[in-house]
């Protein structure tokens, strides 16, 4: 089982690869627990001065997470540290201090499960991305992905870190499509980057959603016919094919609506959950994949000249995706 794994995994941070410096154990060396322990005391600091810049009611419940679990908030708190010092040079945003480990990706997922599988996407997103394109989003910033235009319009793609674009609880990163006039949402999906046998990757799916104003359902609509019949919400399940298109496994996998995070909330809160997922995932040729939900089928590398504008536009959202990867092969 897949939460068997993520349940048993390690840091990367500790397995230095080859050409890359790190730490031996003999006594020569005998310094690194105290610069680990100066990155954690770093992180430590950051997180006691979080309570000045953030209203009373997040930060009681930021301090009503940490007491339920406090070894597993240390933990956090010093891989923070760790993956700063090693790899993003700059601290965190403090949105990701206070990731929730209580609900995230999965309802009812053990908290060392989500916690191994957050600590997974961070190591992988460090294999996989551009190193300024990690630390920008490790600071919070927004990555202007690319362009795609339509018959009258255009659409920007972006990628942030989930906390920015009200889907913390969903994932780590998030794509989003909005319309380069206004800037107003059309989907956004949120995910974090797994690894599967062989040495491969894939990404679950945490959430899909669409926007919440008034006038959303007028504006995908006109949106779908400016890109030639291609839905918002099929073009980001395009550029998250994408990410994964340089790896070996041939699916992504989503969760359902069973599992989403949402069910953690009251009923009320529940209700404003998007419409079926099941069915869209089902209608995208998923298959049940315990615990998360269902397994998508990834397309094919798809190729240059297709002939259609719609089938060109498809490409086009795929390449977004499969350029942001940078390392090639089986990941």
């Amino acid at each position: 089982m897949l939460a068997e794994q993520l349940s048993h995994s390690t840091s990367a941070t500790r397995r230095p690869e080859p050409g890359q410096p790190h730490h031996s154990a003999e006594p020569s060396n005998q310094n690194v627990p105290l610069k680990h322990l100066a990155a954690s005391h770093s992180m430590l600091r950051q997180t006691v001065s979080i309570f000045s810049r953030l209203k009373f009611r997040k930060t009681l419940a930021f301090m009503l997470r940490s007491s339920l679990s406090p070894r597993l908030t240390l933990r956090w708190l010093r891989f923070l540290g760790e993956y700063t010092e090693q790899h993003t040079f700059a601290p965190p945003h403090d949105d990701l201090i206070r990731k929730s480990l209580s609900s995230f990706l999965v309802h009812r997922m053990a908290w060392k499960t989500r916690f191994n599988i957050l600590t997974q996407h961070f190591e992988l997103a460090r294999q996989l991305l551009c190193p300024h394109v990690l630390q920008a989003l490790w600071r919070g910033e927004k990555i202007e992905l690319g362009t795609i235009c339509g018959r009258e319009r255009a659409y920007h793609l972006q990628l942030l870190l989930s906390d920015h674009c009200g889907s913390r609880h969903e994932g780590a990163f998030t794509v989003r499509l909005v319309d380069a006039t206004d800037d107003a949402l059309l989907c956004m999906a949120s995910f974090v980057f797994v690894r599967r046998p062989g040495q491969s990757y894939s990404l679950i799916v945490g959430g899909l959603q669409g926007s919440a104003r008034a006038d959303a359902k007028r504006a995908v609509i006109s949106a779908t016919r400016d890109l030639g019949g291609l839905r918002p919400k099929d073009t980001i399940m395009l550029v998250l094919k994408g990410l994964i298109a340089h790896g070996a496994t041939s699916y992504l996998i989503a969760v359902s609506n069973s599992n989403h995070v949402i069910n953690h909330r009251t009923s009320k809160r529940r209700k404003r959950k998007l419409p079926d997922l099941n069915a869209y995932w089902l209608d995208r040729g998923g298959v049940p994949f315990p615990p998360f939900g269902f397994r998508i089928p990834a397309d094919p590398a798809i190729n240059e000249g297709c002939g259609s504008r719609r089938s060109n536009t498809k490409i086009a959202f795929w390449k977004i995706g499969a350029n942001l990867i940078t390392r090639k092969g089986n990941n």
